[in-house]
This record gives C-alpha cells, structure tokens and sequence, in this order.
C-alpha cells in the first residue's frame, strides 16, 4: 500500500497566502530593509575590530539598497498610476449611463 499524505498542513500554501496578504513589494521591501540592518551590523563589527571599515563595498552596497527601493517606488507609481486610470474609465462609464438614463426617463 501507498503512504498517503495528510491534507491538514500545507506550510507552502500558507506562507503563499501571506506573502499575498503582505504584498511582493512590501515583502521585498522588508527584506531590504532587514539586510540592511544586518550589513550595518557586521560593518559596526568590521570597525570595532580593525578601526576601519571597507568603504567602497559599503558605499555600493548603500546605493544598491537604495536603488532597490527606488525601483519598488517607481514600480508602485506605475501600478498607482494604472489604477487611477481604470477608476477614471469606470467613472466615465457610469456618468455616461447615469446620463443616457436620465435621457429616457424624460
């Protein structure tokens, strides 16, 4: 016989359901938030212990973090944007029925 598996627990599909409760951008953005808390931390180590610290890794792993986190924001704008676009539509669409109806009741 075959070992079935038990339908209770799908760690897979709960951690789906709250990344899409978070969102992918707020998730990203949370994990760049939290690995640059943690490089800030090695690299107050680095200089702790050697009085200096690498400053030109340092420096492009700040831009990288931050040019991150501008991509996100245009990403965001753009989706904002588009968004808007088909609450105008809709908006359209429905002063434009309110009228035609408004035409026939008369």
């Amino acid at each position: 016989m075959r070992s079935r598996k038990k339908k209770g627990v799908r760690p897979y599909r709960k951690l789906k359901e709250v990344i899409d409760k978070i969102g992918t951008l707020n998730l990203i953005l949370i994990l760049v938030g939290a690995f640059f808390v943690w490089f800030n931390c090695q690299m107050l180590e680095i200089f702790r212990e050697y009085a200096s610290i690498p400053e030109t890794y340092a420096c492009a792993v700040v831009a990288a973090t931050i040019g991150e986190c501008g991509i996100c924001g245009w990403i965001r704008t753009n989706k904002d944007r588009k968004q808007e676009h088909i609450w105008e539509k809709e908006a359209e669409k429905t002063a434009k029925s309110e009228e035609s109806e408004e035409k026939r009741n008369e």
